[in-house]
């Protein structure tokens, strides 16, 4: 069989675990025709993704990432977070993400994928899969995020302790803190660094609105950003987040 044949084959036999015709899954391929949300975890299965592949066939095919945990089912803030995300982050010029309680990216625009295209690959630790995994734990992040110890690892650390300690039964936030307590440096930070941080009345370490960071952004060096935030009102009882990213003239 030569690669063409086995191409087709394995086209026909995804087309009948999906129940469709041939040509109907190759127009899915193609991009001639648009796969409806209703059918990404099915497709997600026929392929055998795992759940971080799950997550980005959502975000390739262009649909919200899937909602995590009791919110995974509510089709009512699922239609009010796309009709959110239409406009505050696809319509931004600006690099944008939307992240649920856990850090999930949920959504992020063109020019967000586009600052982070030369990230290396992970299907945990990306930006455009998990912001708070992407600062602490990618290898990459300590080179691109300028002063990476004081501008980003510890005020993420104080992000994540704020919604640990609000939350300690989440089983992400967990298996976040697990990896944390894996790695010495961000070990000490959490323990010793980060109680400090928030102990301090006039301060407000985990906040993130109207700072200015630097990122990597090419060969011509670090570039400031500034970080804007916003909370959806229809999920604001539920951790999502929108954060943006404007670069600002060096």
């Amino acid at each position: 069989m030569n690669s063409r044949e086995a191409i087709d084959a394995k086209q026909e036999s995804l087309a009948e675990d999906l129940g469709m015709s041939d040509r109907q899954y190759r127009d899915w391929e193609r991009q001639r025709k648009p796969i409806p949300r209703s059918r990404l975890d099915d497709l997600a299965q026929a392929l055998r993704l795992d759940d971080a592949g799950r997550r980005q066939l959502y975000r390739l095919t262009g649909h919200l990432a899937p909602l995590s945990g009791s919110f995974s089912g509510d089709e009512r803030l699922l239609e009010l977070t796309e009709r959110w995300v239409d406009v505050h982050i696809h319509r931004q010029s600006a690099p944008a993400c939307l992240t649920d309680g856990a850090w999930n990216v949920v959504a992020a625009n063109d020019a967000y994928h586009q600052l982070f295209y030369a990230v290396s690959p992970h299907p945990l630790n990306h930006p455009v899969v998990n912001t708070l995994r992407w600062t602490l734990f990618h290898p990459d992040a300590p080179h691109m995020l300028g002063a990476w110890r004081e501008a980003w690892m510890l005020p993420n650390l104080c992000q994540f302790a704020l919604a640990l300690q609000n939350n300690q039964s989440d089983t992400q936030l967990r298996v976040i803190r697990e990896e944390i307590a894996s790695r010495p440096e961000l070990e000490k930070a959490y323990l010793h660094t980060v109680p400090g941080l928030l102990a301090q009345p006039s301060e407000y370490p985990d906040d993130e609105d109207g700072v200015v960071r630097e990122i990597l952004t090419g060969p011509g060096g670090f570039t400031p950003v500034l970080l804007t935030t916003a909370i959806p009102s229809h999920a604001r009882d539920h951790g999502f987040r929108a954060v943006t990213l404007s670069l600002e003239a060096s």
